[in-house]
């Protein structure tokens, strides 16, 4: 089978985009780890696929590098935004649009490169969750932006890879965060308004450039912890940025966007083996 895709990344965070709304494609799990392998496929973080709702409109559908099926990916939405709205409107490069997702709807905003996007709620907030390791115990604050997150403040950022990789393995495997596991966001004050912030990602089992769902988990932690006014921006592995509004309210967050870049790679053509 010969696949047509596009490859984007927000902020460096990598997918292959297909256009499923014929609604003839279907991949199984070791497809999609195929097309998302560095060495023999394509290389991506994820895939998503442009589907239709019945008569809702558009539909995103996320699947990890790893094969499984995610309920929602932030930098993936803004991505899968841009997509749609210039193959929906013939490379209109600037508008609105919204999407349904496995976490509900989603609107954007396009402007270029710059795509600005609705945040699924925000629920599951734990402050101060004790987390039991081999040799440590460490706080962790828990949120669910979609998908479930742990944020981790300390001096991460000249942590070498591989220890960052071990510790955030280690906890998104904690019996504590199961059956679904968890995203780990390791974050540190740079200013103000200002955090960086690395993410290890469940379904990729490792440290990405950059995660849009874990961007917002750690800026709205921020504001609980560390006392940052809306908005917040925040510096990804990849040396770019990412800003995160919110509302705070008694009860948690209202109103809470994502914007960033979505930037195209190229096209290809692919023969699934």
């Amino acid at each position: 089978m010969t696949l047509f895709f596009t490859k984007m990344n927000g902020a460096g965070n990598d997918f292959i985009l297909l256009d499923n709304r014929q609604g003839f494609l279907s991949l199984d799990a070791s497809s999609i780890a195929y097309l998302c392998d560095r060495h023999r496929g394509i290389g991506a973080d994820g895939i998503l696929l442009v589907e239709w709702a019945d008569q809702e409109g558009l539909r995103m559908v996320y699947f990890n590098a790893d094969g499984s099926r995610a309920s929602f990916c932030g930098n993936g939405a803004r991505c899968f935004a841009r997509f749609a709205l210039e193959t929906e409107q013939q490379n209109v490069a600037c508008g609105r649009l919204s999407f349904l997702t496995d976490c509900g709807k989603v609107e954007a905003w396009v402007d270029g490169e710059r795509v600005k996007i609705t945040m699924p709620s925000a629920k599951n907030l734990k402050i101060d969750l004790p987390i039991s390791l081999n040799d440590r115990t460490l706080n962790g604050h828990i949120i669910d932006t979609g998908v479930p997150h742990v944020v981790l403040f300390g001096d991460y950022e000249k942590w070498p890879e591989a220890a960052l990789q071990d510790l955030g393995s280690e906890i998104r495997w904690h019996n504590v965060f199961q059956p679904e596991g968890t995203n780990v966001n390791f974050v540190w004050k740079a200013g103000e308004r200002t955090i960086k912030v690395r993410t290890y990602e469940r379904g990729v089992e490792g440290e990405t450039l950059a995660c849009g769902s874990g961007v917002t988990a750690s800026a709205l932690i921020s504001s609980v912890i560390l006392g940052m006014d809306s908005p917040i921006e925040v510096f990804v592995r990849s040396g770019e940025r990412l800003q995160v509004h919110f509302r705070r309210t008694e009860k948690g967050f209202e109103e809470v966007f994502l914007e960033g870049p979505a930037k195209k790679v190229f096209v290809g053509q692919i023969e699934l083996p």
